[in-house]
């Protein structure tokens, strides 16, 4: 593009490789809202990483090294989905691109602003047959928010004015705006590919005309820890201040915005229908003013364990129902089953995923549902069959207030089904993977990742997450809450892939240590996770591997009843249990990972405590036996009976 005016220009290095300056300016477009990088190493993506080595040492991000390009690509996952915040991966050309699409596939639908940069060859070498070249523009087209390809030889490097949007740094920065904030949408993964030219290397250059040595790279204006330390600085929550305080800290117009928010909110209770039983149905990452509003209306909460409920620093411990699961499919004339069907109005928040009886009252022809949907959920279209509301007054309308005893006797149901639940798995000869999943939730001092597959639900089953026995885990749950941080899972595709990986992010995020709960082949999937080259700090991660030598699960679906029928048993292990005898112990040993096995709750207690007492990563090997597993949940099922 011709243009009369002077480049705008902060720094020199036209001296240097053109590839090299290009890569540059796209990571100054990156580092305006990116912190953290992770970077999978390769050749034609080598002046990205060359620039991200300069701009890591003049303090503008962090760049995490890793050997396999799907492991990178969930950790980075794991980065963006704790902090909110975009987190970078970076690859070569060919089908190390393609490694990143499953991660991409879980940041679509689960709104995490994954940011994916590949390089690529430059355009004429397309269609000639050179090596490692693929066409890769597009090739996460309907997964990603926005993306866009830069062609050395035609992107522009200098602005011609601070404001220039056709420079390569200002297209980068606007990509990385539709990765947080893409208009409909919501947060979610965009793709930048780079076509790249040789030379692929910085060159030779003087020591004082280096641009190494210039602060050509930006920093973000609040990087994630001054803002974790402002959140920590504020002592509580907002929604926890009291109304008094919290107009305290506003100007005089926030004020009056305030009162006539607290104005409306009153007429509108004021109008509420009286008596409806109704229920509040939080999925994974619900808005959390959703619980709020169950509170104050007095309706029951049925929380998933990712719902954002059981946070340390939330109250909704206090009102979600435990083992809701087991009371909603409760047979007729049982207590269970009468307040199950007495239900008529069904608010959810968040996405519910892990529960069969909770979807099949999402589908009871005499119940009406509402969606909270205050933004785009990533999940969804016009198909939801539900309507969706993002009017909190609207939903507050809508949930009506509760009837007297509504909420307590739900609690006193789902305590009494987890106390006896709880009583069924200690008499157990053995340790259980329900017992065991349940006990490190309760457990733990750290954030949690939880596996997809059995795990996940095994908490969502037995786990007290609320301390609502009062004693023994119960009481371990509410001291853990104190400390523990959010729990997680990726439940946007729920697949078994990159699992561990993604605690590696949270655990760079947070910079704390963070436990994952995972099935043996979860781990195994994930394995590369443990291979972090010599020269990286090792993510301080425990991963609790429950090892029950295959697939739980499906003998919990109906593929456990075909598998009981004659001469059925051995082709359904094999197609679905896929049993397997890895030797964990060893695996770990050969990465270099600390291995630590344990029989008992004892032991169990013992290796989660203290988690600031170590660095690195650790493998937890919890033997179970899942051939009793299918009786056991019958058993366990049979609780609200009567």
């Amino acid at each position: 593009m011709d243009s009369s005016r002077r480049p705008f220009r902060e720094f020199d290095d036209s001296q240097d490789a053109v590839s090299l300056r290009l890569a540059r300016r796209v990571v100054r477009g990156l580092s305006l809202s990116m912190r953290q990088v992770v970077l999978a190493p390769g050749s034609r993506s080598a002046p990205l990483a060359y620039a991200l080595a300069e701009a890591e040492d003049l303090g503008a991000l962090r760049v995490h090294v890793r050997i396999d390009e799907r492991s990178a690509a969930f950790t980075a996952l794991g980065i963006a989905m704790d902090s909110g915040a975009p987190a970078g991966v970076v690859t070569t050309s060919g089908t190390a691109a393609g490694e990143l699409l499953p991660a991409m596939m879980e940041a679509d639908l689960a709104g995490v602003p994954l940011v994916a940069i590949t390089a690529d060859r430059p355009e004429e070498l397309h269609g000639t047959g050179a090596n490692q070249t693929t066409w890769q523009q597009g090739m996460f087209a309907s997964r990603v928010r926005d993306e866009i390809h830069l062609e050395q030889a035609e992107t522009r490097l200098e602005p011609e004015s601070r404001d220039d949007m056709l420079s390569a740094e200002t297209q980068v920065a606007l990509l990385m705006r539709q990765a947080v904030e893409a208009r409909g949408g919501g947060p979610g993964p965009v793709h930048l590919n780079i076509g790249l030219a040789d030379p692929l290397v910085p060159q030779d250059l003087d020591g004082g005309s280096d641009p190494a040595q210039q602060r050509w790279a930006r920093r973000p204006i609040l990087d994630e820890s001054q803002r974790r330390r402002m959140h920590r600085d504020a002592g509580r929550p907002l929604e926890q201040l009291h109304s008094q305080e919290l107009l305290g800290r506003l100007g005089e117009e926030e004020r009056q915005a305030a009162r006539e928010q607290i104005r409306r909110g009153l007429a509108a209770a004021q109008q509420l229908d009286a008596g409806v039983p109704s229920v509040v149905v939080m999925g994974h990452d619900a808005p959390p003013e959703a619980f709020t509003l169950a509170a104050e209306l007095g309706q029951p909460v049925l929380a998933e364990p990712t719902s954002g409920a059981f946070d340390a620093r939330t109250a909704a411990v206090d009102g979600a129902v435990p083992a809701h699961r087991m009371l909603l499919p409760a047979p007729e004339g049982s207590p269970a089953g009468e307040l199950a069907r007495r239900i008529r109005r069904v608010v959810v928040a968040g996405r519910p995923t892990l529960s069969r009886p909770v979807q099949q009252l999402l589908r009871r022809a005499d119940v009406e549902v509402l969606q909270y949907a205050p933004a785009p959920l990533p999940w969804s279209d016009e198909r939801l069959s539900r309507r969706t509301e993002a009017d909190l007054d609207a939903v507050r309308r809508f949930l009506g207030s509760a009837p007297e005893g509504w909420r307590d006797a739900w609690a006193a149901a789902g305590t009494t089904a987890l106390r006896r639940m709880r009583a069924i798995l200690e008499t157990e000869p053995r340790l259980t993977s329900v017992r065991t999943a349940a006990a490190v939730a309760e457990r733990v001092r750290t954030s949690l990742l939880l596996g997809s597959s059995s795990v996940i639900r095994d908490v969502d089953l037995a786990a007290d997450l609320g301390g609502v026995l009062g004693e023994g885990p119960g009481a371990a749950a509410m001291d853990a809450s104190a400390g523990r941080g959010p729990i997680r899972a990726l439940r946007g595709l729920s697949g078994i892939d990159g699992n561990v990986s993604a605690a590696s992010g949270i655990a760079i995020a947070r910079d704390r240590r963070v436990t994952a709960l995972v099935g043996d082949l979860t781990f195994l999937h994930d394995l590369n996770a443990l291979l972090i080259p010599s020269g990286e700090q090792a993510p301080s991660v425990d991963v609790v591997v429950v090892n029950d030598g295959g697939g739980a699960i499906f003998d919990q679906l109906e593929h456990g009843e075909v598998g009981r029928r004659s001469g059925r048993a051995a082709q359904v292990e094999r197609l679905f249990g896929t049993p397997q005898t890895a030797d964990l112990q060893a695996l770990a040993a050969g990465h270099g990972v600390e291995h630590r096995l344990v029989t008992n709750l004892g032991q169990l207690d013992a290796a989660l405590a203290h988690p600031d007492d170590r660095l690195g990563l650790r493998v937890i090997e919890v033997r179970t036996d899942r051939t009793g597993l299918r009786d056991l949940h019958a058993r366990l099922a049979a609780v609200v009976d009567d």
